[in-house]
């Protein structure tokens, strides 16, 4: 059994270590061959499109992975996760007219679109996790990454569009989604049917409603991510936002680990029938799964310390080294998000869902008033101490929820729940 979890571990630790050193790969792109102002754009464009992309997402990718799904339901999610995002771009363009940058609308309904075409591949990958085709999941990330790299590069290097780099984007996405991930999916879940959910999402409507909590989860997470970037922009400017979000997606050096973990062992808390393992060896995973990404997050914390200003210089260029100690503190951050990731993760596998609105319905107004005092005052370290604060009151809120569900007063209503 642990022999078949490291190897499944392996395959999606290397295909998210390719798939997150790809969005890296192609921030690092635009440092190279643009402008720190394009860099910032870009970036205000994620920041303006992310909370309503996340909002329309529903994180249903958990639920089809924590439940393992059918082809029924799988087409159900599509169908409403695409109704969703095209209601969407008119929420978009009420939120452009208000928050967003002069001449950057173009760029931002493309870099929607390209959200768009992910969000596809994020239902294909959640599908083929819950039936455990991990190295179904490794091939489509491996490949998306290589294509979307190499045009998005080919296209920068020979037209320094970023209007055209975005559109390669899309374009890679789509390719993947039609030739590999659906006929992909339709091999896997030939014949699978998952009854429970057939009868808990009957209609687009239904999954709306169930799923919406998640939905405004997600929503608050990616507000999180991007209120320090709004006020930054607006209050320093969009090239100091463009350094900022380069360093900011540094992040990903940890969570590409952590979320790898998350995938593994998520569908631990459900077997093929829907009933979930026994409490002690979930306190086990658990146990194992916050010490993993306490180690990692530390020692991205020490390498940022001894190593930070040689890995700016060549990860990016020699203009980052002037940020080294916003470097230091964005890796202590994100210990403390990692933790709030793999707790928020374990708390859907135990359907505990209102907690998690709640708290980081809290740690959004810590966030924005966080962000409203501290960087006008002292700029990329106020958001950074801003980024930081709102993680440790997601932690302080979740870990009472966690620790009840992991040691229950009323055993026998947990059986009951699970079964």
């Amino acid at each position: 059994m642990k022999t078949a979890r490291l190897s499944r571990f392996n395959l999606i630790f290397i295909a998210d270590t390719a798939y997150s050193l790809h969005q890296w790969m192609i921030l690092t792109l635009l440092i190279k061959w643009s402008t720190p102002l394009n860099i910032g754009y870009f970036n205000y464009a994620l920041a303006i499109t992310a909370p309503i992309v996340m909002f329309c997402w529903l994180n249903a990718s958990t639920i089809l992975t924590a439940e393992r799904a059918g082809l029924t339901n799988f087409w159900l999610f599509i169908k409403t996760r695409f109704s969703l995002l095209s209601a969407g771009v008119f929420v978009l363009l009420g939120v452009y007219y208000f928050f967003g940058e002069a001449d950057i609308l173009l760029l931002t309904l493309l870099v929607y679109l390209n959200k768009y075409m992910e969000s596809f591949a994020d239902l294909a990958y959640g599908f083929l996790q819950g039936h455990t085709a991990f190295k179904e999941v490794a091939v489509s990330k491996i490949f998306r990454s290589l294509l979307n790299v190499s045009g998005a590069a080919l296209v920068l290097f020979t037209t320094h569009s970023i209007h055209g780099f975005v559109l390669a984007l899309i374009a890679g996405n789509l390719i993947m989604l039609l030739a590999y991930d659906l006929p992909t999916i339709r091999r896997i879940g030939r014949g699978f049917d998952n009854q429970a959910l057939d009868l808990r999402y009957r209609s687009g409507k239904e999954l709306f409603l169930k799923a919406m909590p998640l939905g405004f989860v997600a929503l608050l997470i990616a507000l999180n991510a991007n209120i320090p970037r709004l006020f930054v922009g607006h209050a320093i400017g969009t090239e100091e936002l463009g350094y900022y979000a380069s360093i900011a997606y540094l992040l990903v050096l940890g969570s590409l680990f952590i979320h790898s973990l998350i995938a593994v062992l998520l569908p631990n808390f459900s077997s093929e029938t829907g009933e979930r393992q026994s409490l002690p060896e979930l306190r086990k995973l658990t146990r194992s799964m916050l010490l993993m990404t306490n180690v990692v997050g530390i020692l991205l914390i020490v390498g940022a310390i001894f190593f930070g200003k040689w890995g700016l210089t060549i990860f990016y260029n020699a203009s980052f080294v002037q940020y080294h100690l916003i470097f230091v503190l964005m890796m202590v951050a994100s210990l403390f998000f990692y933790n709030s990731t793999v707790i928020q993760a374990l708390l859907t596998g135990f359907q505990q869902f209102r907690i998690q609105t709640i708290s980081i319905f809290v740690s959004v107004v810590v966030n924005l008033i966080a962000c409203s005092l501290l960087i006008p005052l002292y700029g990329l370290y106020g958001a950074t101490i801003a980024y930081t604060l709102c993680a440790i009151t997601q932690i302080v809120l979740l870990l009472p929820a966690l620790y009840r569900s992991l040691y229950p007063r009323d055993v026998t209503l947990v059986v009951e729940q699970s079964s």
